[in-house]
């Protein structure tokens, strides 16, 4: 038994959400991919494949916030570019999540 509950993330202080697609070496995926996991910034840690091979999604409090998110946490050396793509609408967000 589970259970899924669907918060408004401005009920928590959230107003501004990102997706970051990141260009990580390969042999340092593993690394940046287990390091971000653990920001509590980023609701979503995944390898993708094609010119981004990492992609994150970001909840901050605001604009500025997320600027000093990504120039002073994500800013790793292993990553080699980053597009962030500000999500203006979420149509849909629940999504089951598979253990190994």
């Amino acid at each position: 038994m589970f259970f899924d509950v669907d918060v408004d993330p401005a009920l928590v202080g959230v107003t501004v959400s990102a997706l970051l697609w990141m260009q990580v070496a390969p042999a340092q995926l593993e690394t940046v991919a287990t390091a971000l996991a653990g920001h509590e910034e980023l609701a979503l840690v995944a390898a993708t494949t094609g010119p981004t091979n990492l992609v994150a999604q970001a909840l901050c409090q605001d604009a500025e916030a997320l600027h000093a998110y990504l120039t002073r946490r994500v800013a790793l050396e292993a990553v080699a570019r980053i597009e962030t793509a500000p999500v203006l609408r979420t149509y849909k967000a629940a999504v089951a999540l598979r253990r190994p």
